[in-house]
Formats: structure tokens, C-alpha cells, sequence
């Protein structure tokens, strides 16, 4: 191979693994999912994955908690069919140097959802909303998810399956942005004002609700796949 190609093809490897580096410090979640963490992790059902060491009965407690999950959405939407990678863990050493949520992260590489959940999001609620997540990139797709889909919107209806009370509004409150609707990227919603942040998780959670009344929840599936079949988000969401 002459010179000049196999430096072109050297900086083309370099720059790809540059850009493979950047996206992996960015969203954490993909590179756990990939590397499985310093600490040997096993598979139970379904592309679920725990920690080496647990129980048996705290193995069956994951699955159990993810059957509950599963059956909120299901009651809300109808039967989810994603199939996402779960990794639960509960050592945050695990996967050094990667500082990955506590509670729960939903990362997303190619045609699959990662979710990872920590100790302190092991509860029904939070499962579910990351679930929802995982549904909503499965009916829309990659390039439905980045292109069309906000983020209040995103969050919102992961909100319907999330029943915790921090994250319902008071009667009356106080508006804290002009409006939730304006929240179109991560970087307008995920705010480092906890308490912002809570309101903007509440405003989308109202916001997604009072569509869904219009619309109907039965309906929503439908609606997704038509933004992966080339619909816009605006069009999908119309009431009429």
C-alpha cells in the first residue's frame, strides 16, 4: 500500500477511535454496556445482566422487579416490545473510570437500548421510566430519536409510567421556564438546578399527560412508528 494511503488510513482510524473516545466519555451508559464494567457480571433472562456474587433471591428480586415494570407499561400503553440490555449494579466501582447515575441511565448504540441501573434506582418507577425510554427508541428508531423527538417530550411520557410524588405539581405552582415545550435538547432540560431540573421532569410529565388525554393512550404506538416510517414529531402529535 502506498505511503500517502496508509496515512490517510491511519488518520481515518485515529479520528473514528477519537470519535468512538468522545461519544463513550459523553454517554457513559454505552461504554458499560459494552465493557461490562471491571468486575465479572452474569446474564439471568433476557439481556439482563447483575453483578457476580448476587443471591439467588436477589437475582429473582431483579427479575421480579422488571416483570413489575413491564406490567406498568403495559397497563398505561399496552404490551412494550423492546428489548433492551439492563445492567444492574451496585457497586459504582465497578465500572471505574466511568462515573455512571446512581439511580438510572438509558444510553442507546445502533438498533439497541442499554439501560443501567444503580442502587438507588431499583425501585419499580424508576425501572419503568428508563423502560419507557428503551419503547419509545424502539418504535421511532435511531435517527427518529435524535432527529424528531424532543426531549420534554422523551421525558414526559417516560413521566406517565413514573408515579413518584416529588414529580407532581402542586396546584398552582409557579412556572419556571416560559414553557416545557421549549426544552427541545438535553443540554435546555437536564439542568444543574435540582430543583429546576425537578420542575421541568414535572412540567413534561403534565404536558405529555394533557395530550394523551386528547389522544389517547391506546393510540401512542401507532404514532411512534409512523415518526420511524418518516413522519415528523409534529405531525404524529396532533390531536385531530
Amino acid at each position: 500500500m502506498p505511503i500517502r494511503r496508509r496515512t490517510l488510513l491511519a488518520s481515518a482510524i485515529a479520528t473514528t477511535l477519537i470519535g468512538l473516545a468522545a461519544y463513550a466519555f459523553a454517554n457513559p451508559g454505552v461504554a458499560a454496556c459494552a465493557i461490562i464494567g471491571t468486575e465479572p457480571f452474569v446474564p439471568l433472562l433476557d439481556g439482563t445482566l447483575v453483578e457476580s456474587g448476587s443471591s439467588a433471591q436477589d437475582n429473582a428480586a431483579v427479575l421480579q422487579l422488571l416483570s413489575l415494570a413491564r406490567t406498568r407499561i403495559q397497563n398505561t400503553f399496552g404490551v412494550p416490545r423492546a428489548k433492551p440490555i439492563v445492567v444492574f449494579f451496585n457497586n459504582p466501582r465497578a465500572f471505574w473510570p466511568l462515573k455512571l447515575n446512581e439511580y438510572a441511565s438509558t444510553s442507546f448504540a445502533g438498533t439497541r437500548a442499554c439501560l443501567i441501573v444503580g442502587p438507588k434506582g431499583q425501585n419499580v418507577d424508576v425501572v419503568a421510566h428508563e423502560l419507557m425510554h428503551a419503547e419509545l427508541f424502539d418504535r421511532v428508531g435511531f435517527w427518529g430519536r435524535i432527529t424528531q423527538v424532543p426531549v420534554w417530550f422523551d421525558e414526559g411520557l417516560a413521566m406517565q409510567v413514573d408515579f413518584r410524588p416529588k414529580y407532581i405539581l402542586a396546584g398552582g405552582a409557579t412556572p419556571k421556564t416560559k414553557s416545557v415545550k421549549t426544552l427541545d435538547a438535553a443540554r435546555d432540560f437536564f439542568v444543574s438546578d435540582n430543583d429546576l431540573l425537578t420542575w421541568n421532569y414535572s412540567a413534561a410529565k403534565v404536558e405529555v399527560a394533557q395530550w394523551l388525554a386528547e389522544v389517547g393512550n391506546s393510540s401512542v404506538y401507532g404514532r411512534l412508528s409512523l415518526i420511524r416510517a418518516g413522519a415528523s414529531f409534529n405531525a404524529v402529535t396532533r390531536s385531530n
